[in-house]
């Protein structure tokens, strides 16, 4: 039975994630329009990342076990036993990988993100002195995370998809 990915899961998904995203802009701004309009932009551009990778057409028509099973394939980075699920799984993981992951922009905006955070706190310490340190914190240790966590995470998961999908093409012959 085909699995088909509604519009109005990928809208919520991208308005909740939008709203957290606004809340936390908003609050760390200390303005309500700023937090509402950077967390419209993101939920649109969040539900247009989901749908187009929630959206792809490769796992339609396969059972849970089946699902699971080319998820788990692509995550570990290894060849799917079944032949039948060669062709899902390679369709899926260009899927994967047709999603834009731009490593040098995402890393130049994350140090930017953080130099804009230290820019606040020296700032906020000139203004106010000990007591105007707390302001850019949370954009310093965010952007940490992001440069040292979350992109380096995302980039071994694209080299995992890759090797499970060539390692697949070659054990089962599809081209």
């Amino acid at each position: 039975m085909a699995r088909r990915v509604s519009y109005g899961k990928v809208v919520l998904m991208g308005v909740f994630a939008g709203g957290i995203f606004g809340v936390a802009q908003g609050l760390l701004r200390d303005n309500v329009w700023v937090g509402l309009v950077s967390g419209a932009v993101f939920a649109l551009a969040m539900a247009v990342v989901m749908r187009r990778l929630w959206g792809s057409t490769a796992l339609r028509g396969l059972d849970s076990r089946q699902r699971r099973a080319i998820v788990r394939a692509m995550r570990q980075g290894v060849a799917v036993e079944d032949s039948r699920l060669a062709r899902p799984l390679m369709d899926q993981a260009d899927a994967v990988l047709a999603m834009p992951f731009p490593l040098t922009a995402l890393r130049v905006g994350f140090v930017v993100l953080g130099l804009l955070g230290l820019l606040v706190e020296v700032s906020g310490f000139l203004a106010e002195g000990a007591a105007g340190l707390g302001g850019g914190v949370l954009l310093v240790i965010s952007s940490l995370v992001l440069l040292f966590v979350v992109v380096p995470l995302g980039q071994r998961q694209r080299e995992r998809t890759r090797r499970s999908r060539d390692a697949t093409r070659e054990r089962h012959q599809v081209s």
